[in-house]
């Protein structure tokens, strides 16, 4: 399993998009109660429910982990992992599954915050929701509190398809090595 974490604006779904799309891997779908972006369809970017449906998720122990941001849950479900996946949590998201897949490949994906602040921008975002997201994601997205990064790779003017490459060398070189020591 590939776990891709980083900030708000930092590329980590477009660098999905493109190992899924280019090297034949499956996305995780994760479930959020935010609602959907305009060009975001259900089911595939996310799994969109309401918070009581999301509630009523946990109460019936479906997700391997949950966490809380901007006032909406996000969590991976137990039925959408997948061993050749690759899902996009946050810090808190990647230590509780790492509790329970010790061998996750974890990318970090680092991007200053002046290009994440363009890039949110770019896309539409609301302003006053940029500046939040931005004060918080300095505080959560520190590398620091990831449990175990196996690769972290920076996002500032690179394309997207090199990085995904790097990604995707990275990955294989771990899971051959990974296969021999089993």
């Amino acid at each position: 399993m590939m776990i891709l974490v980083g900030a708000s604006a930092s590329g980590k779904t477009q660098v999905a998009h493109i190992l899924c799309e280019k090297y034949s891997y499956k996305k995780s779908v994760t479930t959020t109660t935010r609602p959907p972006r305009t060009h975001e369809t259900n089911g595939v970017e996310y799994h969109f429910l309401t918070k009581s449906e999301f509630e009523a998720l946990m109460e019936k122990d479906a997700f391997i982990e949950v966490t809380k941001y901007q006032d909406n849950y996000y969590g991976l479900q137990k039925k959408d992992i997948c061993s050749h996946g690759i899902t996009i949590l946050d810090p808190i998201g990647v230590n509780n599954v790492l509790k329970q897949y010790q061998d996750a490949f974890v990318v970090y994906i680092k991007t200053s915050r002046q290009i994440r602040e363009q890039r949110m921008i770019k896309r539409g975002d609301n302003k006053e929701q940029i500046l939040l997201r931005l004060q918080s994601d300095d505080e959560v997205f520190d590398s620091k509190k990831i449990d175990q990064v196996s690769l972290e790779v920076e996002n500032h003017h690179e394309p997207l398809e090199k990085l995904a490459q790097i990604i995707h060398e990275s990955y294989q070189k771990y899971l051959n090595k990974t296969h021999k020591e089993r």
